[in-house]
């Protein structure tokens, strides 16, 4: 559903005052582009009919941006499908890094250095504990930057089986997994590990002041683990909510005035109560520029026997364990092959639910969509 406030607004009406006070990089200005034009004229798009009623439909086309909150259902259901044919009948705990708040300039200063160092170090906290165990793991590793009240906070939500394969090939479940409770390892011992791998990592290429490197080392940092989830489709679940999320969604925008925006959000110092925040237009923009990620940069990856690289070991213990296999080689699936049944919904005719809306032409960008008279049988521009 379309609300009536949109991120797209918002940049539209202080984009001027936000360039004037921030000057921001090319990405910025590139993804604000994007999204400002998202399903508008300037993008082309088609007219459906019906062939029941005759009545006319123009949409336009999606800017396809990552950073747009329009733009991710489609994905989202094709990434969803994907998943499902490598999920294993076994627990699956979820993990989050988190990076503390002392390496927040650094970060937005050397984002892809950071956000590498970050997969790096969370993938190898894993991988020596599950070492430990005498087995190869697997991880699925989501990056976030953001809070609910869009402050910079950036992190990896990991979703970890609690097993692994043995050098043998077969399936070995944690013998004990920290005394049975509801950790995959022990906290302490994980927090230890990756500030360790972390700060290796980023030296490689980014110099780290002194001082900050001195209150690093001085401070715990927090490595959070939940109770393994009950059941497979709740991996599932939880998986679709945070793969495609971007900083805000459009239905969180309560208010845009001439110089403030009011948005919603979840305050989880207070027992998650939800509250109102009202920023300036251009601190607004400034909050969710600082989200948008690097040309090119990958934000959602795979790792040990779910890899790409490994998609055949992933096969031999589905077959062991009797489940459904995956493909060896994963292909781009069509919405339509995915999500058949909401694509029939979606494409009904919303004037007499009868009949599916057949494109009858298609318009390219920054021309205005024509005008149509529509009978039935019949087709005529105005």
């Amino acid at each position: 559903m379309r609300t009536s406030l949109e991120v797209a607004h918002i940049i539209t009406r202080f984009k001027d005052a936000f360039l004037e006070k921030y000057s921001p990089c090319k990405q910025v200005l590139k993804v604000f582009s994007h999204l400002e034009q998202c399903r508008t004229s300037a993008l082309g798009g088609h007219v459906d009919a019906c062939s029941e009623c005759g009545a006319v439909r123009v949409s336009y086309n999606s800017c396809r941006d990552r950073h747009c909150p329009k733009c991710q259902g489609i994905e989202r259901e094709l990434w969803i499908q994907a998943r499902k044919e490598e999920i294993l009948p076994v627990n699956y705990f979820h993990v989050v890094f988190t990076l503390p708040e002392e390496l927040h300039s650094l970060s937005l200063a050397n984002m892809k250095a950071v956000y590498s160092s970050l997969f790096r170090a969370a993938w190898g906290t894993i991988e020596k504990f599950s070492g430990n165990q005498g087995v190869q793991t697997g991880m699925t590793a989501i990056l976030h930057t953001w809070g609910s009240n869009l402050h910079y906070h950036p992190h990896v939500h990991c979703i970890v089986p609690g097993g692994g394969i043995r050098e043998d090939g077969k399936w070995k479940t944690y013998e004990n997994v920290y005394n049975r409770k509801a950790f995959l390892f022990t906290v302490k011992g994980m927090s230890k590990v990756f500030r360790a791998k972390f700060m290796k990592e980023l030296t490689k290429s980014v110099k780290i002041p002194a001082t900050v490197r001195k209150r690093l080392f001085e401070k715990e940092w927090v490595v959070y683990s939940k109770a393994p989830f009950k059941g497979t489709d709740k991996v599932v679940e939880y998986l679709g909510r945070y793969s495609y999320r971007v900083a805000i969604s459009n239905s969180r925008i309560k208010q845009i005035t001439d110089r403030h925006v009011t948005f919603e959000y979840k305050d989880y110092k207070d027992n998650r109560k939800c509250k109102m925040m009202t920023l300036t237009g251009e601190e607004f923009l400034h909050r969710f520029s600082q989200h948008i990620l690097p040309a090119g940069f990958v934000r959602i990856r795979h790792y040990g026997f779910l890899a790409s690289s490994n998609r055949e070991k992933l096969w031999k213990i589905q077959r062991v364990m009797k489940v459904p296999c995956s493909p060896i080689k994963g292909g781009k699936k069509k919405w339509t092959e995915v999500c058949a049944q909401k694509w029939e919904d979606y494409n009904i005719c919303k004037s007499c639910a009868k009949a599916q809306m057949i494109t009858i032409q298609t318009f390219h960008p920054t021309r205005a969509p024509p005008v149509l008279m529509r009978r039935k049988g019949d087709t005529q521009e105005k």
